[in-house]
């Protein structure tokens, strides 16, 4: 049988992983934000896909799919480029 202060080592125990994956996850947005403000700044035109710009941050910054997109809309937002929330024009292919 469990006694109360059991009960509150598991709690505590639970709450601290849980902060830990809180503050993993802060880590890994504010590192996608960062990365994309390099490319967002001094007005550069948006050159890849929201896409290829995710695969290339998740395979730079091994960071998940759901943190680059929180970090997207957070870079989007603190450099006031809303047009990058519009999707890139299709780029023709060329044949080889």
């Amino acid at each position: 049988m469990y006694s109360s202060s059991t009960r509150y080592d598991a709690c505590a125990m639970t709450k601290s992983r849980s902060q830990e994956l809180s503050e993993k996850a802060d880590e890994e947005r504010r590192r996608c934000r960062d990365w994309l403000l390099r490319f967002m700044l001094n007005n550069q035109p948006k050159f890849l896909t929201k896409a290829e710009l995710r695969d290339a941050a998740i395979r730079e910054l091994n960071v998940s799919k759901n943190s680059f997109d929180f970090g997207w809309i957070s870079a989007i937002e603190d450099t006031g480029r809303h047009d990058w929330y519009e999707p890139l024009r299709r780029r023709l292919r060329t044949k080889s």
